[in-house]
């Protein structure tokens, strides 16, 4: 069998990890139980993590916030920012609904890193990464609508990120679909009501 490099028994690692936490919950892991997830000893382990808190902020760094494709899609729905922002929300229900696990050990990671120093770094990383992405899709709605917001664009993207991951929280205790597709689409209404048309 071939060798793997640090790099690739790394990645390993944080897939056995990830097993684990998709099952167990972040709580759950491990150094023991990763290894024997991932068939090596302790000591593999041990030489590509210094610690569990090591291994926990490569596993939160290697997290996809947010499956955006779908999202992102909806700014070839046309030119009309009500019709952009409706397909935006049909977009984030797209995205959600295949990631359910990734979502939840989204969350997991963010409030570990409220409670844990260790990984508040990767918490305040989501954190803004999420509210880019939420700024840049925002901004290129009003682009291609060739529109304005009322409220400054920044604050406009924290808010939409809240409200979007109150609803993905909701609806992973709940399972109500139809409750997070109208929530969706009544958040696409709130951030209509805030578009400045051209004079």
């Amino acid at each position: 069998m071939n060798r793997m490099s640090v790099e690739e028994r790394r990645v390993q690692l944080i897939d056995a990890a990830m097993t684990i936490a998709v099952r167990e919950g972040v709580e759950g892991i491990t150094i023991r139980g990763v290894a024997a997830e991932a068939g090596v000893s302790l000591g593999v382990v041990h030489y590509c993590f210094e610690d569990k808190d090591d291994l926990l902020r490569a596993m939160g760094n290697s997290l996809a916030l947010v499956a955006s494709d779908p999202v992102r899609d909806a700014l070839s729905a046309g030119t009309d920012v009500k019709t952009i922002m409706h397909a935006a929300a049909d977009g984030l229900w797209e995205g959600l609904t295949p990631r359910r696990h990734m979502r939840l050990l989204t969350f997991e990671f963010a409030t570990a890193g409220a409670r844990s120093r260790a990984l508040r770094s990767v918490a305040e990383a989501h954190l803004t990464q999420t509210i880019d992405m939420t700024q840049g899709i925002l901004d290129e709605i009003a682009r291609v609508a060739g529109v304005t917001y009322s409220i400054e664009s920044r604050f406009l993207a924290r808010l939409v990120a809240g409200y979007i991951d109150g609803i993905e929280i909701a609806w992973l205790v709940s399972q109500d679909d139809d409750v997070a597709v109208a929530s969706f689409h009544a958040l696409a209404d709130y951030v209509h009501s805030l578009v400045v048309e051209p004079e």
